[in-house]
């Protein structure tokens, strides 16, 4: 297993039930459990950044293989 750190948390009632449910019938930890959420959410909001990105909005401007070639002199031009 990683080098893992410890982290206190403080769940509402209703979750701290459910995952112990969760973790009853997975036979999976809580922690295993938690970790895994933790990397999902972490995986989905840098994902969001990467949608964010400026320059994202670029990719697909052209759709021709062969585009303008005077982009940066008419870049206004829309």
């Amino acid at each position: 297993m990683a080098n893992l750190k410890r982290k206190q948390i403080y769940l509402d009632e209703q979750s701290d039930r459910a995952l112990k449910r969760l973790a009853l019938t997975t036979k999976i930890s809580e922690a295993e459990h938690i970790r895994r959420a933790v990397r999902k959410y972490i995986a989905k909001q840098e994902g969001k950044k990467a949608e964010e990105d400026p320059l994202r909005k670029l990719i697909g401007l052209c759709d021709k293989p062969d585009g303008p070639t005077d982009g940066s002199i008419h870049h206004h031009d829309s």
